[in-house]
Order: structure tokens, then C-alpha cells, then sequence
């Protein structure tokens, strides 16, 4: 006999998710015991992660842990930081406070520091209680948010604390995406929920409908496919409409079909509201975040305290659940589904709505312009000005919905609009800032096909050339802005910001080396886009082209003419203003300065350029001036600086989308690694600098071919089947000597290498490097004690030195060779030390030693138990070392020439 089904049991137990609590559980133990750890969870929407999390929490919050929760929503892209700053200050007591979050406001224009703050409060909490970090839907979550996690997770791994991520999957070019994935990359472990078995949704479905499920029953929720959200829906509507009999103990479903798309059935639910509960309904479902009911009320144009009682009503329903003063959707899905099903026409009008409720509630530009886009028709002049003021607002901050709004901006323009060119040039800029280069590619080429004048031809080839660079595809750069040249009736403007951009190409790579070994080249299309520039008035082409040329000097050897042209470049731009300091000239400027030794000059450039850079919002340049101070601080022999320092570069790269930033790091940390010793870390790292090289980035491949010489250096110590073959760096050398020009003192090193590889003719090839670095920077005295000490390696002889040492200069670096300028100042120190075979000998024969490979070694006589050896490199000095009886063979090297 059939029966009704009971009354509602109540929220459902955690089904299916059993192993996955468990895994929680443990990392929630374990950071009580002081490791901190990382969870990121993801699946499709509605299996179960809320639920997960909401149950994790509850039992961190029994053991005593603080618990800080935040859920992102749709719209906290818009406004940078709202995810995490809106977790911290929930817990109890909150992480952050009021006086917190006006600091933390305060220094939004400088990321890291913001870093540095929420470091030091989360760290300084933890001290007395472990800390549980809940973010919720975290693939809406803001730019700035997913670059903080990134960069606290990692900061943060000395403190109890446990951060949990939860979300949908990642759209491929989302910020969030690449801070979980160096976050996995970086020990984070991902548990990813697939559907629920059959068991388990047969578990759920007794629970939901308090009998066992039947055939039908089991065919429904067999179309829910394993999500636990869907499959309590249909549950739900069908008990609702009293579809649903049970007969012994089996609930069985009455005849009639249910629609095969459930989230129509889902939307068909809002019809029993009221009039006024479906437009409150459908107004929050088109803001697409919490909302209050005023915001609503202006939306739909009903007066708020006719919104009260549909307010109420669709929390009875369960539609809507209350959040503080605020209103949101029960689940992600609902929204989705009434949004849905509103009618195309329909659409438009509340977000025309909302767009103007928001502006005047003075929200972020970009959240009202965001509706606009969305409510907007072709040719809205108004709406047109709107999206382009806010994308110009948030580009800074936030790249990626800069470049959603730039891309509606195009849309709703008309072809024949004058201002379309500069809203192209804007939109593929934006999209190359925020890696999205196959969207940026595919409006370039749509774009390309349909300009219809040589002056719209030009200024699209110019964003798309830029666009192009960005991204490090410099044969590519070069060909298209070749093309835009070859056009006439080009205007003069256009001209200038082409050939600036040839200039820059040029000098990064863009002809292979010794086709333009002196950059004539490069230095000719910068002269030429000064000249242009100065022709057309622009302070902004003119910097621009000056940098060019500062650069293709410091790269020919130039130095003293590179940092002329760089002081002149960066007066401009001061005097100018505008967009010339976008081109941030102070970052060529600082590496001028540090090639020409003037390290306390190029700090302070760096420093200054990098401040003046997060004023102006330009996200690119920052990474790049960080990378420029790591090297200063290599030159200076500081490699646990260096080290930080380019490693927040390589992270600041990545989540900028910047590959050619990022393979400058990736191959400078290789570098830092060798000196540690640590060779495993750095054949990783220039086997990924490497594919990215192989992709298509072609940037400085002169400083990824000396890393790999320095590596196989350093592994032939141990392994002489390493050592060098003689390719690679030694096929450019001496016609570009680029690497030399921005470090001297590896001219001596690269011959070292060479002599003790068996390469005398590339050994040859890099003294000549040094030579002629010295020909072109007379005034640069490490360039001229280089070349001595080359000469003094390939002759063999020790006068040859000793005229080093009467230079009196010091090459700086922490490379380990022996620098006969440096060891004439050390021999004179009037200090005991120890012979080679551990005898003391006084000051006086101290002072006729020299410091040799870290050790004095003496100029006359030798203590007892020394021995010589010939020099294997063939000059003239003695191998020198200790031999004692039983004691294993070690290497030795020459006393003069290191060897």
C-alpha cells in the first residue's frame, strides 16, 4: 500500500567523502604540532567541497584552532584583495583588524609589502593558537588575492597554519590557476573529488527521501551523475511536487516526466514565488555577488519596503539565505540557473540598472563598468566612455579584467570609430599582461584582416608587434614591424613607436649573434626613432629610443656612452611625463650605472624606478627592475639576496604572464645555484629556461648558453665526461660579448674553463671578448684588469700578473678565480697565516705571500712537507698542496694561473 512521504530530515550526513575528511583532518593535526600545510581541493561545482570544508572546520574548531573562512564570489575579481582580507577578519578574534585593514589599504600600491604586513599578523597570531584558513570558491577570487596565497603559503611554512583551498577548475590563463599550481609545484598537496559512487548516491537518496529508492527513483538520480547538489535538488522538487510514494519501505516516483535539463527544473521552482519575490530573485542573480536589498530595489525600481516581504519569502522558500546585512543565493547554481533563464532582452535591462545603482554608490569603477559591458548596445557612446575610463583604472592592479573590459569595448564599438586602433592596441596589451596570448593573437589577425587605412594598419601592428615582445617572440616582432614600416603614408608618431620597438627587439635577440656584433643595428633604429619623436613632439618615442640605445651600448661594450644615453633618456621622461615613464627608463639607467661600478648610483636608480613603477601601475616593469637589482647584488657577491630576490622575480613573472621575465630568472637562479653547489636545482632550472627557449621565447639566449658552460664546469669536478665541448657560448664569442660587458671578470674564468677543457682556440675567442671590452670601455677598470689577466693566462707568465697587481684594482663578483689585483691587496695584510702544509710563519713572510683559490700560497720557499707540480696549463708556476703519507690524491691548481 502506498504511503506520503515523512517530514524533511534535515541537512544530510557527509556521504562519500569520508577519505577525503580524513585528509583534512590530518593536516589540521599535524599544524597544531607546528607543520604548516596546504590543501587545495577542487571539483565540479556542487560535489561537495563547501559541505567538506564547512565539516573541517567544525572539527579544527573543536581542537582548539582558530578558524578564518572566506568564500569568494563572482564579482571579488573587481575589487583586489576582498577574498583574503574578508577571511582574515572572521575568525575569532579576527586575524585582521580595523587598523590592519586601513594599513592594508594603504599599501596597495606596492604588493609586497602588502605581503610583508600579512605576514607578520598572521605569523604573530599563530604564536599563541594554530590558525585554519578557509577560501572558498576560490576561481573567482581576485588577482591580487591569488598573488599574496602564492607568495604567504611558501613565507608562511615555520607557523601553525593551515591553508585550505577550495574551487571549480582553473580557466587556463586565471591568476589563481598558476598560484595553485606553483603552490603544488612547491610540496601543496591537490585532492581533486570525483563523483559520488553508486553507493554513496543510494546513501543519499534514502537519507533525502527517508525510504529506500526504487528503480525510477535510482534512473532519476542516476541523471545527477554522481553530484551530490543536483542529485538533493531533484529529490527535493520531486518530494515538493508529491511526486514521490513509497510502498514497503521503497520510494517509488508516480508517472510523468521530469525535464532532462534539471536546471530548467531548478529555475522552474522561482514560479511559485511571488511578482515581486522573482524580481528580487532575478535583480541578485544579475549583480552575481551578495547583495544588499536597496541594491535590488534600485535595480528592479520597486521602493525598499516592498522588498521586504519578497525578502522574506524567498528566505522561507530557501532561495536565499541571509549574510549579515546582506542576501546571496544558496548555491552557485541556483543563480546560474535563474540568470539562465531570463531572456536575452530581459538581461539587459538590470545590468543597465546596476551599472548606474553601483556607480552611485561609489563601488569600484570597474564592478559598475562591468555591467554596463554587460547591458550595453553597439555604438553606446556612454557605455563605450565608461568601460574604457575603468579598464584604464584597474589595468594596474588588475590585468585580466582590464582585458575583459577592453575586449567588450571593441565589441560595442563600431568598425568605422577612430578611437578602435588605440582600443585594439589597449586590449591586446592588457591580454598579453595577463598571459592570455592565444586570445591577443586571435583579435590580432581579426583585426589586421579588417584594417582599411595605413595609419589604423600601423597602430594595430604596433600593438600586436608589442603585444608579441611581451610574450618574447622576437623573429616574429621583428617581422611584423618590418611590414608596418614598409607602408607608406605611416604617420610620423607611428613611425617613431616602430622604430623604437625594432630597437629594443634588436638588442634582446632579435638578429642571431654576429650579425650585428657591435648592435649598429639596434643603435641605428634607435637614433631613428629619436629623431621621429623629436619630430612629432613625443617626449615618450624619444625615451623610448634613447633606452634602445642605451642598451645596444651596454651590450656592444660601450659602458660610458650606455650611461649618457640613459641619464638622457630618464630626464626626458621627468621633464615629459605621461606615458614616457611607462617605459621605465631608470631600470637602464641603474644597469648602466652598476656596469660602470657606480653600485651605490644603481641602487638607488633601481629603487626610485621601482617605486615610481608601482605608483604608475605598471605591473611589467616592477618584476624586471627586481631582476636588475638580483644581478647588482650577485656583482656584489650577496647570493642569499640575489637568491630571494629572484626568486619573488620568477614568481612575480609568472603570475604576470611575462615569459621572457621569467626564463631571465629561471636562468640567473641556475646561475646562484652552481655557486651553492647545488647543480640538481640548477639543471632544472635551465632545462625549463630551456623549453621555454625551444617554445618560441628568444631573449638573451648569450646568458642561458654561459650558464650552461658554468654547469658543465662544475659538474666536470666530478664527472670529466661533463666537460665542456666547446659549442654553445664559445660559437659567439668574441663578436658578441654582451655577458662580459654586464660581468668582467668572467673573461679569465670563461679562458680557465677553456685551458683546462683542452680548448685553446675558444679559450683564445674569450680573452678576445675581453680585449675588445676593454678597447671599447677605457675607463672601466675591471674591463682593463680582465684583460690583463687573460693575457697573463694564455702566456703563462707571472709578470704578466704582476702587472695586473700594479693596476691596483679589484674585480668584483663571487666567482672563484684567482684575481691577482684583489690577491696584491690581501698578500699585504700583516697577518700569520698558516703555510700550505700547516706550518706558522711570521707576519714579515706573510707579507711575501700572495691568496690564492681561498689559501696564501708563498712567493719564496715552502714549509715542510710541501711539494711542486708543473703547472698541467703549461706557464710557468707550480701547482702547490699539501701531500702527506696515506692521505687521498685531491686536485691541485697552479698557484698563478688557477688551473
Amino acid at each position: 500500500m502506498f504511503g506520503t512521504l515523512g517530514p524533511d530530515p534535515g541537512p544530510a550526513p557527509l556521504v562519500g567523502r569520508q577519505d577525503a575528511l580524513k585528509v583534512l583532518s590530518a593536516a589540521v593535526c599535524a599544524a597544531t604540532s607546528g607543520a604548516a600545510q596546504c590543501l587545495v581541493v577542487t571539483g565540479e561545482a556542487g560535489t561537495g567541497k563547501s559541505r567538506l570544508l564547512a565539516e573541517t572546520a567544525r572539527g579544527a574548531a573543536a581542537q582548539g584552532m582558530a578558524v578564518a573562512e572566506g568564500r569568494a564570489t563572482e564579482l571579488d575579481r573587481l575589487s583586489p584583495l576582498v577574498t583574503l582580507v574578508t577571511a582574515l577578519g572572521n575568525g575569532t578574534p579576527p586575524v585582521l583588524d580595523e587598523p590592519d585593514r586601513v594599513e592594508l589599504a594603504a599599501r596597495s600600491a606596492v604588493p609586497y609589502r602588502q605581503t610583508s604586513l600579512l605576514t607578520e599578523r598572521i605569523a604573530a597570531y599563530t604564536r599563541s593558537r594554530p590558525l585554519l584558513i578557509v577560501l572558498d570558491d576560490v576561481q573567482w577570487a581576485d588577482e591580487a588575492t591569488a598573488l599574496l596565497v602564492r607568495s604567504l603559503v611558501p613565507a608562511l611554512r615555520d607557523a601553525r597554519v593551515v591553508w585550505l583551498l577550495a574551487g571549480r577548475p582553473l580557466p587556463e590563463a586565471s591568476a589563481m590557476r598558476v598560484a595553485v599550481e606553483g603552490l603544488v609545484e612547491s610540496g601543496a598537496r591537490s585532492l581533486a573529488l570525483d563523483p559520488l559512487s553508486d553507493e554513496a548516491v543510494e546513501e543519499l537518496t534514502a537519507h533525502t527521501l527517508g525510504a529506500r529508492p526504487g528503480g525510477g527513483v535510482r534512473a532519476l538520480a542516476a541523471g545527477a551523475a554522481g553530484n551530490p547538489f543536483l542529485l538533493q535538488e531533484l529529490l527535493r522538487a520531486l518530494r515538493e511536487q508529491g511526486r514521490v510514494l513509497v510502498e514497503d519501505g521503497v520510494a517509488r516516483v508516480t508517472p510523468g516526466a521530469l525535464p532532462e535539463d534539471f536546471r530548467a527544473q531548478v529555475a522552474r521552482r522561482w514560479r511559485h514565488l511571488s511578482p515581486a519575490a522573482r524580481q528580487l530573485t532575478e535583480a541578485g542573480a544579475a549583480l552575481a555577488r551578495p547583495f544588499a536589498i536597496h541594491e535590488a530595489a534600485g535595480v528592479t525600481g520597486v521602493p525598499v519596503r516592498e522588498m521586504t516581504a519578497a525578502t522574506e519569502e524567498a528566505i522561507a522558500q530557501g532561495h536565499l539565505v541571509a549574510e549579515g546585512t546582506l542576501l546571496r543565493f544558496r548555491h552557485a547554481l541556483i543563480r546560474e540557473a535563474v540568470y539562465d533563464n531570463l531572456a536575452t532582452p530581459v538581461k539587459h535591462a538590470p545590468h543597465r540598472e546596476a551599472g548606474s545603482v553601483l556607480a552611485a554608490e561609489g563601488r569600484p569603477a570597474a564592478e559598475s563598468a562591468t555591467h554596463v559591458a554587460w547591458g550595453a548596445r553597439r555604438g553606446d557612446a556612454q557605455a563605450l566612455r565608461v568601460l574604457r575610463d575603468a579598464a584604464d583604472s584597474i589595468v594596474g592592479v588588475a590585468p585580466g579584467v582590464a582585458a575583459d573590459l577592453l575586449m567588450r569595448l571593441v565589441e560595442l564599438g563600431d568598425p568605422g570609430d577612430p578611437d578602435r586602433p588605440d582600443n585594439i592596441c589597449r586590449a591586446l596589451s592588457a591580454l598579453s599582461f595577463s598571459g592570455r596570448m592565444d586570445e591577443a593573437m586571435e583579435l590580432a589577425e581579426a583585426e589586421l584582416a579588417a584594417a582599411s587605412n595605413p595609419t589604423a594598419l600601423a597602430t594595430v601592428r604596433h600593438g600586436v608587434a608589442a603585444a608579441l615582445k611581451f610574450a618574447g617572440r622576437t623573429p616574429e616582432v621583428l617581422t611584423l614591424v618590418d611590414l608596418a614600416l614598409a607602408d607608406r603614408g605611416v604617420p610620423v608618431l607611428n613611425q617613431a613607436q616602430l622604430w623604437s620597438l625594432r630597437a629594443h627587439t634588436l638588442v634582446d635577440g632579435g638578429l642571431p649573434a654576429g650579425e650585428d656584433p657591435g648592435c649598429e643595428a639596434a643603435d641605428a633604429a634607435g637614433a631613428e626613432a629619436v629623431r621621429l619623436g623629436g619630430a612629432a613632439e613625443e617626449p615618450a618615442a624619444v625615451t623610448s629610443g634613447l633606452t634602445a640605445r642605451s642598451r645596444a651600448a651596454l651590450a656592444a661594450g660601450r659602458v660610458e656612452e650606455a650611461v649618457v644615453l640613459a641619464e638622457r633618456a630618464t630626464g626626458i621622461a621627468e621633464q615629459g611625463g605621461g606615458e614616457a615613464r611607462w617605459h621605465a627608463p631608470r631600470r637602464w639607467l641603474g644597469k648602466a650605472l652598476a656596469v660602470s661600478e657606480r653600485f651605490a648610483e644603481a641602487e638607488a636608480a633601481f629603487d626610485l624606478g621601482q617605486r615610481e613603477a608601482e605608483r604608475l601601475g605598471v605591473p611589467w616593469a616592477v618584476p624586471r627592475l627586481r631582476g636588475h637589482r638580483a644581478r647588482l647584488w650577485l656583482a656584489a657577491g650577496r647570493i642569499t639576496e640575489a637568491t630571494a630576490e629572484t626568486e619573488a622575480t620568477l614568481n612575480s613573472a609568472i603570475s604576470l604572464g611575462a615569459p621572457p621575465t621569467a626564463q631571465a630568472s629561471r636562468t640567473l637562479l641556475a646561475r646562484l645555484a652552481i655557486l651553492r653547489d647545488d647543480l640538481s636545482s640548477a639543471r632544472a632550472l635551465l632545462a625549463a629556461a630551456h623549453r621555454l627557449a625551444d617554445s618560441g621565447v628568444r631573449v638573451a639566449d648569450d646568458e642561458l648558453l654561459l650558464a650552461d658552460v658554468l654547469l658543465r664546469e662544475a659538474q666536470a669536478r666530478s664527472d670529466p665526461d661533463a666537460a665542456d665541448r666547446g659549442d654553445g657560448l664559445w660559437a659567439i664569442l668574441p663578436d658578441w660579448i654582451r655577458p662580459l660587458c654586464y660581468e668582467p671578470g668572467l673573461g679569465p674564468e670563461l679562458v680557465r674553463i677553456a685551458l683546462r677543457a683542452g680548448l685553446p682556440e675558444q679559450a683564445e675567442h674569450a680573452a678576445a671578448a675581453s680585449r675588445l671590452l676593454a678597447v671599447r670601455s677605457p675607463r672601466l677598470a675591471s674591463a682593463q684588469a680582465a684583460a690583463l689577466h687573460v693575457d697573463a693566462l694564455l702566456s703563462g707568465s707571472p709578470g704578466e700578473l704582476r702587472r695586473g697587481w700594479d693596476c691596483g684594482v679589484r674585480l668584483r663578483g663571487p666567482w672563484p678565480w684567482p684575481g691577482p689585483w684583489r690577491t696584491r691587496r690581501r698578500s699585504r695584510r700583516t697577518v700569520t697565516r698558516p703555510w700550505p702544509c700547516g706550518r706558522r710563519r711570521s707576519p714579515s713572510t706573510a707579507r711575501r705571500g700572495r691568496y690564492e683559490g681561498g689559501r696564501y700560497e708563498a712567493r719564496r720557499g715552502r714549509g715542510r712537507n710541501c711539494a711542486p707540480w708543473a703547472c698541467a696549463a703549461g706557464c710557468r708556476g707550480r701547482r702547490t698542496g699539501r701531500r702527506r703519507a696515506g692521505a687521498a690524491s685531491r686536485r691541485r691548481r697552479c698557484g698563478w694561473c688557477g688551473s
